[in-house]
């Protein structure tokens, strides 16, 4: 019984160490052709924003050249609208225009580098997208926001509006690669009406903190999406812990039918 308990041991750890590199070899080999298209566009659009990043303008111009001939070509994602694919492509093309002004500032080459970024990132990370790492960000913003429109704080409010919708509109075109378009509808409209109210002369905060909230809500939603368990985000058809507890449950089950084989035998031997 021992002897049984050691060779369990022993192939459920030659299983689990096994399961990791089977399954990231079948992952490759079952890689639809676009998707390592994505992989060539994401690492030009990563160097594109590293390299604006450290100042080396002429290095991340040559590098969004060969991005801008490249995306037209490529074979993307069934999924994606046209709507989505006109907006990543916009985002490449205001950036090439911006670099092409030589009166360009800084902040503004950084900005277009982060949109163009986040896009492509959206193409190819479907579950863990760049653009919702500025979560954080966006909600310290709606809650200075919130706290302006309380106070009518109507210069601090404006100020606080335009760096939050600057952020919006950096994220927007990989927002809506991986987004319904009745949510990025109800988005803009909720940023449409705050726009209204802030033009009139005599501004009606109760109105401003009505869409604020609703806005707010709805940008949760898409930063956060639908709650899911842990437990059930690891177990995925495609998950190597699936992998794993599969091969663990096959060897325990062969291991369970031998022990139950070899104890049959021996009680047939002992009363037959």
């Amino acid at each position: 019984m021992r002897k049984n308990r050691v060779i369990l041991l022993v192939l459920i750890v030659v299983g689990l160490s096994l399961a990791w590199p089977v399954q990231s070899f079948f992952s490759q080999l079952q890689k639809p052709e676009h998707e390592a298209h994505l992989v060539e566009l994401d690492q030009l659009a990563g160097d594109f924003y590293q390299l604006t990043k450290k100042g080396d303008l002429e290095a991340a111009r040559s590098k969004l050249n060969q991005l801008g001939e490249i995306f037209p070509n490529q074979t993307l994602p069934t999924r994606i609208r046209i709507e989505s694919l006109n907006a990543v492509t916009q985002s490449i093309l205001a950036a090439k225009q911006m670099y092409a002004n030589p009166a360009s500032g800084e902040d503004k080459l950084l900005w277009h580098a982060t949109q163009v970024r986040v896009a492509i990132d959206a193409l190819s990370h479907a579950h863990q997208p760049m653009w919702r790492e500025y979560y954080s960000s966006y909600a310290n913003q709606m809650q200075n926001l919130l706290q302006a429109s309380v106070e009518r704080d109507n210069v601090a409010f404006l100020a606080q509006f335009e760096e939050n919708y600057q952020l919006f509109l950096a994220i927007r075109p990989a927002m809506s690669v991986q987004l319904q378009a009745g949510q990025m509808e109800k988005i803009g409209a909720a940023y449409q009406r705050i726009h209204k109210e802030i033009r009139n002369e005599q501004v009606d905060w109760q109105l401003v903190r009505e869409a604020l909230r609703e806005l707010s809500a709805q940008m949760q939603v898409a930063f956060v999406g639908e709650d899911k368990s842990t437990l059930a985000q690891f177990i995925h058809p495609q998950s190597p812990l699936t992998l794993i507890l599969t091969i663990a449950g096959v060897v325990c089950l062969t291991l369970a039918y031998v022990a139950w084989r070899k104890y049959q035998a021996e009680h047939v031997g002992t009363f037959g």
